[in-house]
């Protein structure tokens, strides 16, 4: 019995310290596991710690050199959240397990609240300095209560939908923590009294459980409540659609097909920017924004641009900090006029604008007894030393036919444009092609530099708009319709940026800042012309290949030339230098036209300069007006039937260039000047096969 009892008190003392074993093992566990834990979450805490420095070092670091900071910006609060969800998953998973660590989570719950108060912080400068549309979401919850956990399951599952990844900012505090006197100051603030409470945006509050559908909704509205290119709304985009006989339905759909290529980011903001406001939807327009933000500028001034362009667009970007980052990139950039007016929109100074007339100088002088007119025997030579700018409208871009691929600085050229949309191959002749694209093109084979002018910012006064010189003084008129074009940037309802220059008025800026040594834009309207005549009073010499208004300065001794030919001879080229001579008592057969609304306007450029030229000398010219296209035929059988052996016309299509070469090649006498041709293939091989006897739009004859 007594052996019975000793061997119950050994398997008793056996199994007590085997129990004490296990569990003090279990307890020893449970440390080592806690402090595993601990380690976990300090880890996450100081690498989130560290993210937050390095934004800070990032934003200092950025306001130094003057680089972008703002994305860097971005990025360092992405990885910031990301880090912030791990932190609280960990302090949720282990903090309610520990037995040994307790004050421990405790301080790293402490640690982590002010983690998040100060990750609050960043989000809202973020918002502030950048414009990004980050929508804070605080939670306030109660430990151990059901409807706090049912919210947090809500908040989980919103976080998850991959739109709000980089929209919402989710932060988690528990209300009734009172060992952090920030947390009650944010508590204070936002006078939260019971939990569950949600604080959207710092606008919307809401007690009690709020679902999926009601937070979506708030978060839409917040997002897209917002100033939506607001100065652009009363500009009919569609004006040059309907003007040129386009369907707008077609065009969005055409234009939107672009989107499955491979485009640039800039050609694809513009295109969404282009199609919400040919359809009036603001949600499209917005749409263009996060494409510029992904777009790398490739030069400061085209970053610039970018910044003016998120600036208009709006749609929750933060207009002051973008015009500001603009002023700041212009005055590295030596544009003080530039730099000064977008610092004055960013803080709604008023601004000096200074407005000049610039009146066509009058310096023909008559011309008496002469013998003969030579036309054509003016010329510019282009080498590898030259710097040429050029507007970007039908050479780098043609949104007219759909040819948005690339920002308008873009160094590759079109030589086709939206001719292509409705003539055949046999019209079209893109061997040769056409407008300053092709042209230029051609150019470049000498080496030299081309710039392309992009952004020239132009001013309304009264019922026209002016661009401005290179002080900022406006003084060449625009035609409305250029600035007009659904690519424009509206910085307020009188200014705005022009990113598809068209026109020698809207290059003037650029080409001194440039040190351009010659020009090449459209000349068809007299602002064009007065910028003409500013950039030859610079020493600036200009090329207008559509050429309809450079008559107003014939006979001013202006360094210009209107549609010449193009030689290129090795190293260089020649532009114009093909004269022929006309005597006094030769009658010429002028074009004209009958009316503007049954022939293209460009028709009546020969006429333009005749008369004028009659002005100067008295000269034998007969005006021959047609009516409609293709009627080269008729002044070409006047011609013959008159024994006249000079005309003056355009040509600009394969009836145009027929007609008329058949006429030059039946007598070497007969003699061309074109006008408003050589943009054209047909014109231009004109004026190639016939050096000795086809002549361009010289502003400065020669009279013997």
């Amino acid at each position: 019995m007594e052996r019975l009892r000793s061997y119950q008190r050994s398997i008793f003392f056996t199994s007590l310290i085997f129990t004490i074993i296990i569990f003090s093992f279990g307890l020893l566990l449970t440390y080592f596991l806690d402090y595993a834990r601990i380690s976990s979450v300090l880890g996450s805490i100081q690498q989130n710690e560290l993210n937050a420095e390095a934004y800070f070092l990032e934003e200092r670091f950025a306001d130094l050199f003057n680089s972008d900071k703002c994305s860097s910006m971005n990025e360092r609060i992405y990885d910031i959240k990301k880090e912030m969800v791990k932190v609280a998953q960990d302090l949720s998973n282990y903090g309610s397990k520990s037995l040994f660590k307790k004050n421990d989570f405790d301080y790293l719950k402490r640690r982590y609240f002010l983690l998040e108060l100060r990750f609050y912080g960043l989000v809202n400068n973020l918002n502030e300095k950048c414009g990004y549309s980050y929508v804070p979401i605080l939670f306030f919850y109660k430990i151990d209560d059901d409807v706090s956990i049912r919210q947090g399951y809500v908040l989980d599952d919103l976080n998850q939908v991959e739109e709000y990844k980089s929209k919402i900012v989710t932060l988690s505090f528990d209300k009734d923590y009172m060992d952090e006197p920030s947390l009650e100051l944010l508590l204070l603030k936002f006078n939260i009294t019971d939990a569950p409470t949600i604080v959207i945006d710092n606008k919307i509050k809401r007690e009690g459980i709020m679902y999926t559908g009601e937070i979506n909704a708030s978060i839409i509205k917040l997002l897209r409540n917002v100033e939506v290119d607001r100065f652009a709304d009363s500009i009919n985009f569609s004006y040059v659609l309907d003007s040129s006989g386009i369907d707008v339905k077609d065009y969005e759909n055409n234009l939107r097909s672009l989107l499955s290529e491979n485009i640039s980011d800039f050609a694809r903001g513009d295109i969404y920017l282009i199609l919400g406001r040919l359809s009036n939807n603001k949600s499209v327009i917005c749409s263009s924004l996060g494409h510029y933000f992904n777009y790398t500028p490739s030069s400061l001034e085209e970053e610039a641009l970018v910044s003016e362009t998120v600036a208009s667009v709006g749609c929750g970007a933060n207009r002051k900090a973008f015009l500001l980052k603009a002023s700041s990139i212009w005055s590295n950039l030596s544009n003080d006029f530039r730099s000064e007016l977008d610092r004055s929109l960013a803080f709604g100074n008023s601004f000096n604008f200074k407005f000049e007339d610039y009146p066509l100088r009058q310096s023909i002088v008559e011309k008496n007894n002469i013998s003969q007119l030579i036309i054509g025997s003016s010329f510019f030579r282009l080498t590898s030393f030259d710097i040429l700018v050029s507007q970007a409208d039908r050479v780098s871009r043609d949104w007219l036919s759909y040819q948005l691929f690339s920002s308008p600085f873009s160094d590759k050229l079109l030589t086709v444009f939206s001719e292509r949309l409705f003539l055949d191959d046999s019209e079209l002749l893109p061997e040769i092609g056409w407008h300053e694209g092709a042209r230029i093109k051609e150019l470049k084979g000498v080496g030299l530099s081309h710039l392309i002018a992009s952004g020239t910012v132009v001013r309304k006064l009264g019922d026209k708009w002016f661009a401005p010189n290179e002080d900022g003084v406006f003084m060449f008129d625009v035609p409305f319709d250029k600035v007009f074009y659904p690519t424009t940037r509206f910085l307020s309802e009188d200014l705005a940026v022009v990113v598809d220059t068209h026109g020698v008025n809207m290059l003037v800026e650029q080409a001194v800042r440039y040190n351009a040594t010659v020009v090449v834009g459209c000349c068809d309207n007299i602002g064009k012309i007065k910028a003409v005549q500013y950039l030859s009073d610079k020493g600036i010499r200009s090329v207008c290949f559509t050429d309809k208004y450079l008559p107003l300065v014939l006979g001013s001794n202006i360094s210009a030339l209107g549609s010449p030919p193009i030689r290129l001879f090795g190293d260089s080229a020649v532009l114009g230098n093909q004269p022929i001579v006309i005597g006094s008592d030769e009658q010429i057969i002028v074009e004209d036209i009958e009316d503007a609304f049954l022939v293209p306007s460009y028709y009546d450029t020969p006429a333009r300069y005749f008369r004028i030229l009659q002005n100067i000398t008295s000269l034998n010219v007969a005006y021959f007006k047609i009516s409609g296209m293709d009627q080269m035929s008729n002044i070409v059988g006047y011609a013959r039937n008159n024994n006249v052996h000079i005309i003056a016309a355009r040509v600009y299509n394969s009836d145009d260039y027929s007609n008329l070469k058949n006429w030059l090649s039946t007598d070497i006498n007969n003699r061309a000047v074109l006008f408003h041709s050589a943009a054209y293939p047909f014109g231009y091989k004109l004026l190639k096969e016939f050096p000795l006897q086809v002549s361009f739009d010289d502003v400065n004859p020669v009279f013997v």
